[in-house]
Order: structure tokens, then C-alpha cells, then sequence
């Protein structure tokens, strides 16, 4: 049978097919796209659901402005009704679709809080103050059709106090002291104070009149900050050029004597382009209003970096699918890495959609919960997400982190995140069986991991490239994970730990005696190991000591398919017997319904836990050391490889034609 496949670059196309415009009434004119931004253009702030919303559209030599009403909800169509123009023969179609080429054709438009646009107007609506408005709200863009960045604005509290003084009329705030004053700028962002205050700062910053205006080779600029005229000076090859982008847009150009090496130097309101200033040579900068912003030539390799140090030598390795012909390609040149130094944290907190590992979220002690950065990601991503938590004791150390991928005959699906731990291994990710290949990134000690953070650069919402720093070479390993007891029959994420020799078990319950989400154990050596969903921060946690018996019971979501054979995801409750209480009383919560298909099962702390787990449902099985299936292996070394491999070049260079005996069968490559 042919073998099928679903490619990224077909799932974008799949995600796009039906995001079609509506067709107008016949007799109607064609309408004029409209893109309906995720973030004001006046005061930065990300819309919120109902927010009153005004559109600026650049037509012909006018600025038109447009009543877009309120912003959609999250589930709201990509496009929303017509709307009819100021002439009668001119109808705007609003857009959601953040890649719409008709939007990129029509031109571009900004969007803002009615009353920020309004607090504009007031003051700045006079002369040029209106064209001011529609720069510094376009230019937040670094380039024409750059991704959404998703910055956080960042404003001094004098402009907070100045806000509540002047426009608001909270004079009392002015007196207070700084630490308070700090503590309200922390906490008032997207409230009408923050977004006052915003766009009061970037007021003040517009309207000082600055006539340079000016289209210059980024090579010649030697230094330029906001606000400033550039300083040009004739660069040689060698030289390397740094540019600095905040939520303004292009904030600094500067050349780099010495590249900076040292990744724990990173920021979270900042990123950064690094590299020799003739990697750059067709790329100009516009100047206007003391503000620039980059002219990228057709299909510019950029990469975005949250540190001005970026990896020099080392792979990094890619989930990139299959070469297709080019028309199927949706592949874009801009690359942004986030960098975690593992040095530094405790734990790691993967966020998992249907399509893969979405995002990691580092518990450190100034962030030991990932509970606020699972706010951030549910304002941009509104589909289910699943937890993996993942321990880091202080005296553990990295082995390898790579991705897994199912590629028989460069048969591509959703990568899966490895991390391989002294302390044992993870896969995180949707569960793959069969015969898959890994590509392992070798390294030791605390590194700094190096991945591709879900962006409106993707289609497709998951982690496609990583690296780690240092890096001690490459292991290519192809494995056939075999499928054996009762599992879900649906695509779900798989974690597994030992029972022997736990000392104490942390369950962890979606509410007080609710639903078992997941488990930490912490065994006798002192090493730790999660199953399941542990939402830290989130979730009630009950700790048992000294552990003897695991008791379990399960509800199916779906009785009807339920079979011991091949099982579905539903809810799971546990009790832990200890040797200090043996007996458990075994309750469900009041509100829970008796079904004939619950009862409770015991099992000695013996074998391996494995716990199956969607972002809402789980299942879990303790297999005895007789039911386990051996893993097939096969692995090959790769001698140290500079710059970007990915996972098709060694694919292609290492597994194509090999045949190998598995079980009495033959399985081609």
C-alpha cells in the first residue's frame, strides 16, 4: 500500500484552504482587506475580546479611518462581515488571517483602542500628527509583513503617574514612593492606565520635529539608536552588525567589535540580529520621524535571538519535512531561537498541542510556577495544551536533547521533543511507535538550550528546531518502539518512571480528591521522576511517604468503546497506600457518578508506571518486567558537523536502503 504522509508544509496548506475570503453579493464592489492586528498600534497592548477597536487604512493619498467595532472573540471567524466604506462604493473586508497575502496586496493598515486612537487625536490630531500616528504603528513592525514579535511594551512609572495625573485625574498616585509606583507599573499593563500611559510615551517621542528622511545600505551605518540621525562609515567584510528590535520596532544598529558568547545574557522584552555585516549586504534601512525599519530583498535568511550572543559552531537540528516541489514549500526564511540556560533552573515545563511540543517554560526561583507563562500562551493559542514537567535536581546532568521523528522512506510527522537526563530519559510529545529516528545533540553538564519558539512565523504551532550549547557531537539512532498492552487508541503524549525503590510519590489532582493528573517520584538515591500532567502551581498536591500500594480508578470518556484490550483516555483517581496507613479509605468526590465500568484496582509498587495523557483525559497502566518489549536499535555516529543539518540530510544519508530483521520480518527503508 502507498505510503501516506502529511507534510508541514501540507498542513499549512490545510490550515489555509479553508481561511478563504467570503465571495461579495453579485453587483458589489470587490472590498479593500482590512488586517485586524493582535496589538494596538498606539499603545502596544494586545487587544482583549470586546475591546472598542479603530482601523487606519493607507488608500491612494489619504489616511482612512474605520469604525471596526469591537475585536473578535477567539473563536470568531478569520473574516468578519462586510463593511460598508465613507463612499458607497467602497466596502472593507476586516481580516484575522496574521499571513493573508490579499492583506499584503491590498497594503498595510494598523489597528488601535478607540480610546487610544482618540487620546492621539486630542493631542496629536493636528498637521502631521495623524501620519505620525500610522509610522510609529506600522514601523512597531521591524519589516514589511514581519511576524507579530510579541514584545511587552516597557514604559518608565513617571509616564505611569504623568498618565494618572493628566489624563485620568488620579493626582494621589504622583505621591506615592517609587516602590510603589513600580509595583502599579507591574501590575496595571493592559488596564486603561497602562495603555494611557503608553501611548502618552510614544506622544512624547513623536512629536519633536525630525526631518531626516533617508533610504541607507544597513553596511554603511555604523551606530543609530531611536531618535537619532545614523552615523555612516564606509564597513569592510569582517565587520559584524547587531540590530536591537523591542516592541517599538528597531530600536538600536550598531557594530560589534567582539561577538558576544555568553547565553545567560538574554531578555524577554528584547531580540536581536547578529552577523557578519556581508550576510546583510542587500538589506536598507528607511529612516523617518527618528524611527527605521528594515527593507528585506525576497526570501532573506533572518534569525531572531533573545541574546546578542548567537551559536557559532554547532547543529542545529531541524524537523523540516521532506524536499517537495517548490510550489508545495511553505518554508519561510526567518528563524527567532530562545535560549535556556539549564544552569539556572529546576525544572522545565514543556507546553504540548496536538501538534507538537509548543513551548518550555524554565522554573527558576524567581518563576517557580508556569502558571503565568500558561496565561501568555492562551493569548495568542486557544486550542487544548497539555503539561510535561520535567525535574532537574541540582546534582543531575544532560546527556542529550534531540528530536524523534517517524521517518520510514523520508515519511515525515510532528517531531517529538528527547531529553535524556542521567536520572533517566523523556520523550515529550505525541507518542510514537514503530520505527522512528532520532537525531541526539550530545552534550554534558547544565547546557543552554537553544529552540525554535512557537510565532505567527509558523503555520503549524510546534518546536521545529534546537540546539544546546556546548555542544560534543552528533548521535543518529534509528529504534523500533514496539506497541504491546493496553494503550489509547488515540494520539496522546506517554510518560513512564519505575516503581521500585520510590520513597515518596507527589500526586497531583485538577481539584482537592479529583481526577489524578500526574505524579512526581522521588526514589531512594534521591533522583526524581514526573508522569502524567504535573501543573505546578496549579494543581492540589498530596505527597505520600514510604509508599506500599497504588490503588486506581478509571472512567472511560467513552464507555461504549471502552475494551481492557485497547482502552480511551478518561478520568483517573488514585490513592496511595503507605506503611504508616496502609488502609486507605478510597472516596470519590460527592459529585462523582457511580458507573458499573469503576472500580477500584491495586498494585504492588512494583514494574513500570505508564501513564497516557491528553490535555484533558489520561489513562494508566503498570506493566510488570514480563510484559515489557525490547526496544530494536540501531546506532551510528556522526562526526562533528559545522553550521545547520537537518534530520532529511542524515535520513538521506544513513538510512536510505537499509533492511533490517525485526521478529521474522523484513521492514524497507
Amino acid at each position: 500500500m502507498e505510503r501516506q504522509f502529511r507534510s508541514r508544509a501540507t498542513r499549512a496548506l490545510e490550515i489555509l484552504q479553508p481561511a478563504l475570503p467570503p465571495t461579495p453579493e453579485p453587483g458589489q464592489p470587490v472590498p479593500i482587506h482590512v488586517r485586524l492586528h493582535s496589538h494596538c498600534g498606539a499603545c502596544g497592548l494586545l487587544f482583549e475580546p470586546g475591546a472598542n477597536i479603530t482601523a487606519l487604512k493607507h488608500h491612494g493619498s489619504a489616511l482612512i479611518r474605520i469604525n471596526a467595532r469591537q475585536y473578535p472573540e477567539p473563536g470568531a471567524p478569520t473574516f468578519p462581515e462586510f463593511q460598508d466604506g465613507p463612499d458607497a462604493d467602497r466596502r472593507y473586508q476586516f481580516c484575522r488571517l496574521g499571513s493573508c497575502p490579499i492583506c499584503g496586496v491590498n497594503g498595510e493598515s494598523i489597528t488601535c483602542h478607540s480610546d487610544c486612537f482618540n487620546l492621539w487625536m486630542r493631542t496629536m490630531g493636528n498637521g502631521d500628527g495623524l501620519y505620525k500616528l500610522w509610522v510609529a504603528a506600522t514601523w512597531r513592525y521591524p519589516w514589511v509583513n514581519s511576524p507579530v514579535l510579541r514584545l511587552p511594551p516597557w514604559d518608565e512609572p513617571a509616564s505611569y503617574m504623568g498618565c494618572a495625573t493628566d489624563v485620568l485625574e488620579y493626582p494621589d498616585l504622583a505621591r506615592l514612593p517609587l516602590e510603589l509606583k513600580a509595583a502599579i507599573v507591574k501590575f496595571s499593563g493592559p488596564t486603561e492606565i497602562g495603555r494611557f500611559a503608553s501611548v502618552l510615551q510614544l506622544m512624547s517621542d513623536m512629536a519633536a520635529d525630525r526631518p531626516f528622511v533617508a533610504t541607507l545600505p544597513l553596511g554603511s551605518i555604523k551606530y543609530w539608536n531611536r531618535g537619532s540621525r545614523p552615523r555612516i562609515f564606509h564597513a569592510s567584510n569582517g565587520e559584524v552588525v547587531q540590530l536591537i528590535i523591542d516592541a517599538r520596532g528597531l530600536m538600536e544598529i550598531r557594530w560589534v567589535t567582539k561577538p558576544m558568547e555568553d547565553f545567560t545574557v538574554r531578555s524577554d522584552d528584547m531580540l536581536y540580529i547578529t552577523g557578519p555585516i556581508e550576510q546583510f549586504s542587500r538589506i536598507e534601512v528607511a529612516f523617518q520621524n527618528g524611527l527605521a525599519r528594515l527593507k528585506l530583498p525576497f526570501r532573506q535568511e533572518i534569525d531572531l535571538w533573545d541574546s546578542p550572543a548567537t551559536l557559532r559552531r554547532g547543529t542545529i537540528i531541524s524537523g523540516d519535512e521532506p524536499a517537495h516541489p517548490s510550489h508545495l514549500m511553505y518554508k519561510m526564511p526567518i528563524s527567532r531561537f530562545a535560549t535556556l540556560d539549564l544552569r539556572r533552573c529546576n525544572g522545565l515545563t514543556f507546553f504540548i498541542v496536538p501538534d507538537g511540543v509548543h513551548a518550555i517554560h524554565a522554573h527558576t526561583p524567581e518563576s517557580p510556577s508556569a502558571v503565568e507563562a500558561f496565561e501568555r500562551l492562551r493569548l495568542y493559542y486557544a486550542g487544548p495544551v497539555s503539561w510535561f514537567y520535567v525535574p532537574l535536581a541540582a546534582d543531575d546532568e544532560v546527556l542529550d536533547i534531540g528530536l524523534r521523528l517517524r521517518r520510514l522512506a523520508h515519511n515525515g510527522t510532528t517531531p517529538t521533543f528527547l531529553i535524556h537526563l542521567r536520572s533517566g530519559h523523556y520523550a515529550i510529545g505525541p507518542h510514537l511507535e514503530g520505527a522512528v529516528f532520532d537525531v541526539l545533540l550530545q552534550t554534558h553538564g547544565r547546557p543552554v538550550l537553544i529552540y525554535e519558539p512557537w510565532s505567527d512565523i509558523q503555520l503549524v504551532p510546534q518546536i521545529n528546531q534546537i540546539a544546546v550549547f556546548p555542544q560534543t557531537g552528533i548521535k543518529a539512532q534509528y529504534r523500533f518502539i514496539p506497541s504491546r498492552g493496553a494503550r489509547p487508541s488515540e494520539p496522546c503524549c506517554l510518560s513512564t518512571a519505575p516503581l521500585e525503590g520510590v520513597e515518596s510519590m507527589d500526586v497531583f489532582r485538577s481539584e482537592a480528591n479529583g481526577p489524578c493528573v500526574g505524579f512526581i517520584l522521588t526514589y531512594r538515591d534521591g533522583r526524581q521522576r514526573s508522569v502524567g500532567q504535573c501543573r505546578l502551581g496549579l494543581d492540589v498536591v498530596s505527597t505520600y511517604r514510604k509508599p506500599v500500594k497504588l490503588y486506581q480508578s478509571f472512567r472511560p470518556s467513552n464507555i461504549s468503546s471502552y475494551t481492557m484490550r485497547r482502552g480511551v483516555l478518561g478520568t483517573l483517581y488514585v490513592d496511595i497506600a503507605t506503611e504508616e496507613h496502609p488502609d486507605v479509605e478510597r472516596v470519590y468526590p460527592h459529585d462523582v457518578d457511580r458507573r458499573p465500568t469503576q472500580f477500584w484496582a491495586a498494585s504492588e509498587m512494583q514494574g513500570t508506571l505508564k501513564f497516557w495523557f491528553q490535555a484533558e483525559g489520561s489513562f494508566l497502566r503498570i506493566e510488570t518486567p514480563e510484559e515489557a518489549a525490547p526496544e530494536e536499535m540501531l546506532e551510528f555516529d556522526q562526526e562533528f558537523i559545522d553550521g545547520k543539518c537537518e534530520v532529511r540530510e542524515l535520513a538521506k544519508q544513513h538510512m536510505d536502503g537499509l533492511r533490517l530483521e525485526m521478529h521474522g520480518r523484513v521492514i524497507s527503508f
